[in-house]
């Protein structure tokens, strides 16, 4: 029997490539003979870079960047075989500067506006972000900034980078616009467009400044106005808050972060080449059919195999992933535990979970 395991993190304690060893060494224990065939994946957010070099063939390289009154430091990028440019924004970002409420919320864009611009001084055929993990505050403001779009209050004075001076804004100036000369991917997990994503829960920009909301749409409409594109609609223009709108109007294309590191490292032809595929995530959702869950579970579905899914949280939606190719759906928990213990022994809960699994999978192997 011959097993693809593709799994992405359980966030937030263990990386795609633990998970995967977890699940082999659970399996490994009842299911034989076995060959295992293994294929970490992301879905735009962290580790995306890490995995990309690692399935693509590349090198992984660190720039220095300073912005602002931020303290200079290292944000890692690789340089795929295929002259790709890759690096994830919240590397770029650092640490986050919004509120609590709001994980992962950043106040500034710039800085990957700014390792944007240090890669197409070295001339790759295109760039990929990985947009996953971040909300960026500011509307794109700062990220637009640093291509020459110079945002202005009413009295014709530029605003300073940041999201509070985006309440400021009255009018754009475009004379000194320089979009990117080559392609720029956005890398992302869902589909939704910006004006999507401001009427769910998770962006309420006015945690951070009273009036911020209708400030970052004002800066959607002035955008769509000059190239006559509603970028507030554009798909996957939501992703990574205002990045993906400031990219949407930079001419950037948007793929699934799954299905971009799917087609690096060619999991389609390995799916034709094994009897059963084993996935996971931290959570399944509606959303995990544009994440690495459900590019597995398309593979398979086309491959003619079935896939399962391992979890630690089936949440709204999930059900949905049996349509999509997933034709088992398990827990990793095997009582009820608090937050903290279930982190600490998570490799062992993933391990003992596809021991199990591995059980079930045998018996309908069998003849």
């Amino acid at each position: 029997m011959r097993i693809l395991v593709a799994p992405e993190r359980f966030y937030p304690s263990m990386k795609a490539q633990a998970v995967a060893q977890a699940m082999v060494r659970g399996l490994q224990e009842v299911v034989s003979p076995t060959d295992f065939v293994i294929y970490p994946l992301a879905s735009g957010g962290s580790g995306t870079t890490d995995l990309a070099v690692r399935l693509a063939g590349g090198r992984l390289y660190h720039e220095v960047i300073a912005v602002g009154n931020r303290r200079a430091r290292e944000v890692k990028w690789g340089w795929l075989n295929d002259r790709t440019a890759i690096f994830d924004a919240q590397d770029a970002l650092g640490s986050p500067d919004g509120p609590s409420q709001l994980p992962g919320t950043y106040t500034d864009s710039r800085p990957v506006g700014e390792m944007i611009r240090r890669l197409l001084a070295r001339r790759p055929d295109r760039i990929a972000v990985g947009l996953g993990d971040v909300l960026a505050a500011d509307a794109g403001m700062g990220l637009l900034q640093l291509f020459g779009v110079t945002l202005m209050d009413g009295t014709g004075t530029p605003l300073a980078s940041g999201s509070r001076p985006l309440l400021a804004l009255d009018r754009i100036d475009f004379s000194d616009l320089t979009p990117p000369p080559i392609p720029i991917v956005g890398l992302t997990d869902h589909w939704h467009s910006w004006n999507e994503r401001v009427q769910q829960r998770d962006f309420r920009l006015d945690l951070i400044h009273g009036g911020l909301m209708p400030a970052s749409c004002r800066l959607a409409e002035l955008l769509s106005e000059y190239i006559r594109i509603p970028v507030g609609d554009v798909a996957a223009s939501g992703s990574g808050g205002g990045l993906g709108m400031a990219l949407a109007f930079l001419g950037a294309q948007f793929r699934l972060g799954a299905e971009f590191l799917a087609h690096l490292g060619r999991l389609e032809e390995k799916a034709w080449q094994v009897d059963w595929a084993v996935t996971g995530s931290s959570q399944l959702t509606a959303d995990s059919a544009h994440q690495a869950v459900g590019q597995v579970a398309q593979v398979a579905q086309r491959a003619g195999i079935p896939a399962v899914a391992l979890t630690l949280q089936l949440g709204p939606g999930h059900l949905g992933l049996y349509d999509a190719g997933i034709v088992g759906q398990y827990s990793v928990l095997d009582r009820p535990r608090n937050e903290r213990d279930v982190h600490r022994a998570l490799a062992s809960l993933i391990e003992k979970a596809a021991y199990r699994v591995g059980y079930w999978m045998q018996a309908l192997s069998d003849p």
